[in-house]
């Protein structure tokens, strides 16, 4: 058991309170610092996500405020990880770290398969060693200041620097450095946060130091997408359905975030890929991603860490119920009383569409979402009035102190659906009373007493209007006469088609347009440009990129015309064929660059030195050719045979 263990700092990493205490107890070998702390005088000093810390916790003297969960998330990284994770591996992972499965936690935790690095060198803050030095007497390794994107102190606004202590020492994983040892205290530099590129690092460390002290349970990988499609959705990049649109989405992203930032975060995109980070993280979630992906996206989407987490984990584009009735004519207008919300989305542009069914009958619909509490008082039409909204009706229609207008205004319509419905009701007209003596001669078309004779009169003024707008209009066309005679062509259609059809202009045939592309021309010419081009991609110096299809059509210009249209042009398809580069043919072109490589460097490389510089997959060293290839590249290397500059030797192997 421990006779002490020294009291934390602010922020101090789990390393640093077991450097300090190998410092404090002199210890001459450090696997006595490993026995003493984890029982194992082969476990290995990890900065980011430690394990065998139920052994740690263990030998702690007794009565000491260190707990499993207390190590972990307050000492560790792991509550930079846990968000993103799916609960069922976030619990795995901390398993892993209470045990002793060290070597599973990189897998576990995603930072195996992602392209971004941990930093190679722990880093401090120069003004924090400073203040550390006053206030503690001794400096310290902070846990943010060892996170990857985190390039800058929150509280003192400047960049981080390296220390002189490997996060990964290829000389020993089993050593503890104290800060006090690894830190030489430079002139400050200061950080120009006017500039959006430092403004987007200040954030993005920000986010990293809330995500650190709130040790958040993991919300789940459907719920983070279901939130970034809202958001996504309130930009319009995405529909409220889930569609996200792209190629919008990937150009308003690389507009906001320059290709330099990016790839100095190691957070590069191929805008040519359709399985870039960016669109991983927006679709059906097949496995976890780094924070740092997530935390870039949260910025765009102009959220912080903190709002993004604290999103309902159900999209609400109506908000929670209950939802007000907004039937003018009945007494509870405006008030809650709407407990459902039926929600469909239109097919055009996928935006929800809620419909509000209230006890009265009064059923309306609107199309969302809301953004404002406004509009929860705002609807898109009227599905049906219901029996409290009638019976309004029918009492200010027999009230002949009320105008029509006046109607309207108490039911909240215009009076042009204040007299259709009090047609359908079948209520009287002319209204009785002084106001109505005036209009007596204005008789409505669905009345009991005219309900026989004016429909007929009705479909023959229809009909008389179209055969006139016909007749003054002889060389007009269909949609012509449909737009210009709107109202009439609207009323035929509905209720008189068949008649409509008959006498509808005869439809105007049109000619069939002469090609306008010489694709004979097109092809010839396409076809040698392919040839120059593919002859120029070859000879392009520094590192060998494949001759594809698409590299040739993005060289020349015209990647949509070959991509759409190769089909027409048969000269360039069988150009292309004879000059695209195989994976085979492409791998040896790269043995030979890195021979080219090496011999200009004066160095002599290992095999799996000169595999991996040339980049060539497990699958392609087993063929035959490479294989052979790569014994006659090692043979010239050391001095077998000279390798010509023009690398014939290698260019027989093909």
């Amino acid at each position: 058991m421990l006779g002490c263990f020294p009291a934390p700092y602010p922020d101090e990493l789990l390393y640093s309170l077991c450097a300090r205490f190998h410092r404090r107890m002199q210890y001459p070998n450090m696997k006595d610092t490993m026995q003493e702390l984890f029982g194992d005088e082969a476990a290995i000093a990890v900065v980011d996500l430690p394990s065998n810390l139920g052994s740690l916790v263990s030998a702690l003297p007794p009565g000491s405020p260190y707990t499993i969960k207390r190590l972990i998330n307050d000492f560790t990284l792991f509550p930079f990880f846990a968000p993103f994770l799916h609960p069922k591996q976030a619990r795995k992972l901390w398993a892993d770290m209470e045990g002793a499965r060290g070597p599973a936690i990189k897998m576990r935790s995603g930072i195996m398969a992602s392209t971004i690095r941990p930093p190679e060198w722990l880093r401090f803050c120069p003004l924090c060693a400073l203040h550390d030095e006053q206030e503690f007497g001794e400096c310290y390794w902070h846990r943010l200041h060892q996170l990857p994107g985190v390039e800058v102190c929150v509280d003192h606004n400047v960049g981080l620097l390296n220390s002189y202590v490997r996060i990964q020492n290829p000389q020993t994983r089993h050593e503890f450095v104290a800060a006090e040892q690894g830190i030489q205290l430079p002139k400050t530099r200061s950080l120009d946060v006017l500039q959006p590129h430092h403004k987007i690092l200040l954030k993005i460390a920000q986010d990293a130091a809330w995500l650190l002290k709130q040790a958040i349970s993991p919300p789940g990988l459907d719920v983070l997408l279901k939130r970034y499609h809202q958001l996504l959705a309130e930009r319009e990049l995405a529909t409220s359905s889930g569609r996200v649109r792209v190629n919008q989405l990937l150009n308003e992203f690389c507009h906001f975030y320059s290709k330099d930032f990016l790839q100095s975060l190691q957070c590069q995109i191929d805008t040519e890929s359709q399985h870039s980070w960016l669109f991983r993280l927006i679709r059906s979630p097949k496995g976890s991603q780094h924070p740092l992906h997530h935390l870039l996206l949260i910025q765009f989407l102009e959220y912080s860490a903190e709002s993004f987490f604290q999103l309902p984990n159900q999209f609400k584009p109506f908000g929670k119920g209950p939802w007000p009735c907004l039937n003018q004519a009945a007494s509870h207008f405006h008030q809650p009383v709407i407990q459902t919300c039926e929600i469909t989305y239109t097919q055009d542009h996928g935006k929800p569409v809620g419909t509000f069914h209230c006890s009265c009958g009064f059923i309306y619909c609107r199309t969302g979402p809301d953004k404002t509490q406004e509009d929860q008082f705002r609807m898109t039409k009227v599905r049906a009035f219901g029996s409290v909204w009638e019976e309004k009706l029918k009492e200010l229609w027999a009230d002949s102190t009320v105008s029509l207008r006046g109607t309207a205004r108490e039911l909240g319509v215009d009076p042009t659906t204040v007299k259709l419905h009090a047609a359908a009701l079948e209520l009287p007209f002319p209204r009785q009373g002084e106001r109505q003596t005036n209009r007596s001669n204005r008789e409505l078309v669905s009345s009991p007493e005219n309900r026989e004779g004016l429909p007929a009169a009705t479909l023959g003024n229809y009909r008389m209007e179209w055969l006139t707008a016909r007749r003054e209009n002889p060389t007009s066309g269909r949609t012509k006469l449909k737009n210009q005679f709107q109202r009439v062509y609207t009323w035929l259609r509905r209720n008189d088609r068949e008649w409509l059809e008959a006498n509808l202009p005869s439809k105007q045939q049109t000619n069939s347009p002469c090609p306008r592309v010489d694709w004979g021309s097109r092809d010839t010419e396409l076809a040698e440009a392919v040839r120059l081009s593919a002859t120029k991609l070859y000879k392009q110096g520094g590192r060998p990129n494949q001759v594809t299809i698409a590299a040739i059509a993005r060289e020349l210009g015209q990647l949509a015309l070959i991509q759409k249209h190769l089909d027409k042009l048969p000269l360039t398809a069988k150009v292309l064929t004879d000059v695209v580069e195989t994976r085979e043919s492409f791998a040896l072109r790269r043995i030979n660059w890195v021979v080219h490589c090496y011999r200009q460097e004066g160095s002599y490389p290992q095999r799996w030195q000169l595999i991996r510089r040339a980049g060539l997959r497990p699958e392609l060293i087993t063929l035959q050719p490479i294989h052979e290839a790569i014994d006659s590249a090692l043979e010239l290397l050391h001095g077998a045979f000279t390798l010509e500059p023009n690398y014939e030797v290698l260019d027989q192997q093909d």
